[in-house]
């Protein structure tokens, strides 16, 4: 071969190298410009796609001091909030009436039947009296008078809402001014307490009658409790002047037997006794 042919050949295979080069360039370029897409477009159907919420992570962030105090803030405020939803709950249920259904006895000595015939006389029902009502027909009402006792009385000589009340407060201030003397300190505390409860303080009563419901216990510091299934549910004091009453305004009740007034929880009650006046303080059990 020529040396002519030579340089000629060299020539040819320089072009062709160079020509291989730019195709490779190319093909670089392009796989590049490809990945690309591939990246951002994968990347983007998995910010599209893909649930935050779903993700983990075993790495645990360390709690700093301050969000460790406002941990231990957050749970002593549910603490808080569920101890003053039980509170909020004891209290409802200390204030519910202890009778659902209640009747209030509207006059003195009213008489209570053994059945809804009228056969026979049972007991007698002091003025505003509160009982459980277990039924109502044909114009009686049939009451629970004791654990141990039932009996049944004309609609007409009960009520079977609340009366209109005053404060307890002022019904207590006025038995304060009207008894002289008061032998017993507080005596609204031991009302609905076990009979024991007051002869821990004031000795035992020995002097004792019944009738068909209660049983009436007297001291000689002349005053009785009216005790009923072992519960203190009113306390009598004897020789009493009911002039002192009038402060109160108008009774829910007045007869020549008897007066009624009516409190938040308790009554006060003023009979006729001997040429005096009898002073009673009751429990109310429907309000």
């Amino acid at each position: 071969m020529s040396q002519q042919e030579q340089e000629h050949d060299q020539a040819r295979q320089s072009r062709h190298m160079r020509r291989k080069q730019k195709r490779n360039r190319r093909g670089i370029a392009f796989g590049g410009l490809l990945a690309t897409a591939l990246i951002v477009g994968g990347w983007g159907y998995m910010v599209a796609h893909n649930d935050p919420s779903q993700a983990t992570s075993t790495v645990e962030t360390p709690k700093t001091d301050a969000s460790a105090k406002e941990t231990a803030k957050d749970k002593e405020k549910d603490s808080a909030d569920q101890a003053k939803k039980k509170e909020s709950k004891k209290s409802k249920k200390e204030a519910a009436p202890e009778i659902s259904s209640a009747a209030w006895i509207k006059r003195p000595f009213a008489d209570v039947y053994q059945d809804a015939n009228r056969t026979s006389v049972i007991y007698k029902a002091d003025l505003g009296d509160v009982y459980e009502v277990l039924d109502a027909k044909d114009g009686m009402v049939h009451l629970k008078l004791s654990d141990a006792v039932e009996g049944y009385i004309p609609e007409t000589d009960v009520q079977m809402e609340a009366p209109s009340s005053l404060k307890d407060e002022k019904l207590l201030s006025t038995l304060g001014q009207v008894v002289a003397n008061q032998p017993i300190d507080k005596p609204e505390q031991y009302l609905g307490k076990p009979l024991e409860t007051f002869e821990a303080k004031y000795g035992k009563l020995g002097n004792t009658q019944k009738d068909a419901v209660n049983t009436y216990h007297f001291s000689n510091a002349g005053y009785l409790l009216v005790v009923s299934d072992g519960i203190v549910e009113a306390i009598d004091w004897m020789n009493v002047s009911a002039s002192g009453l009038s402060a109160l305004g108008d009774p829910v009740v007045k007869t020549d037997y008897g007066t009624w007034y009516e409190g938040e929880k308790l009554q006060l009650k003023a009979f006729p006794d001997n040429g005096s006046t009898r002073l009673r303080l009751a429990r109310d059990l429907g309000k």
